[in-house]
């Protein structure tokens, strides 16, 4: 099996590490960039699916748009959504290990 990396990547792409700065003190401009960068992410999900949706659209209407590219559009729409939950899952973890760490 397969697996083509490209929405991954697209995905991680979107997180861009040069503009984080680990050693910024002040914790609003902190949360507002990640903020940023999760609502990127959710947005680049969103604009795949959106994609793939128009895609499929299009071939069922007859247009101009090969099975080939309407399967990879699906494709990488659904390892999209995969990638982001599973980004989901490990804030929901971090989350509940800061939770659990007595002061």
């Amino acid at each position: 099996m397969s697996v083509n990396t490209e929405a991954i990547n697209k995905g991680l792409e979107s997180i861009n590490y040069n503009n984080i700065n680990v050693h910024n003190k002040n914790e609003e401009n902190k949360n507002n960039k990640f903020s940023e960068i999760i609502s990127g992410v959710i947005n680049n999900v969103n604009n795949s699916q959106v994609n793939a949706n128009n895609m499929v659209n299009s071939f069922i209407k007859g247009e101009d748009v090969s099975m080939h590219n309407v399967m990879l559009a699906v494709e990488e729409s659904q390892i999209s959504m995969q990638l982001l939950i599973e980004m989901r899952n490990k804030l929901v973890e971090a989350y509940q290990e800061v939770n659990k760490v007595q002061l």
